[in-house]
């Protein structure tokens, strides 16, 4: 039997990692359970350290980084994906004027590994292989 691949972009990373109803179901639903492959974009890594930082938490991202290292495969930015992402950017701001760059990047990753990408984040709205929970 074949795992299926999700992608948590840093909505569901932070859930988890907070400990929240939202991160309990994911965790329940694809950190716990056999049958998933959890993959994460290495700008998702960049997005929490960058939060943890802004809420006054440095000395945290150590750790954290590390947990999601642990719990998930990182899938590093290549020039290839670098330039679906822009195209995807440019699309997804068609729906959602706030679609940045690290959301192509992160969509354009997920869709490279076959994996689902596991968000709440409006730009997504619409994409078929994105899903909150």
């Amino acid at each position: 039997m074949t795992a299926s691949k999700v992608l948590f972009d840093t909505w569901a990373w932070w859930e988890v990692l907070q400990g929240s109803a939202d991160g309990a179901a994911l965790r329940r639903r694809y950190l716990d359970e056999r049958g998933f492959h959890v993959l994460t974009a290495a700008i998702t890594l960049g997005e929490l350290s960058a939060k943890l930082s802004s809420e006054g938490a440095p000395d945290s991202v150590p750790l954290t980084i590390s947990s999601v290292r642990n719990a998930s495969m990182i899938v590093d930015l290549t020039g290839e994906l670098a330039v679906e992402a822009g195209l995807l950017r440019t699309r997804l701001r068609k729906r959602a004027k706030s679609a940045s760059l690290a959301d192509g990047i992160v969509l354009a990753t997920a869709r490279q590994q076959g994996a689902r990408l596991i968000s709440v984040d409006r730009a997504f709205a619409g994409e078929p292989d994105v899903s909150s929970r």
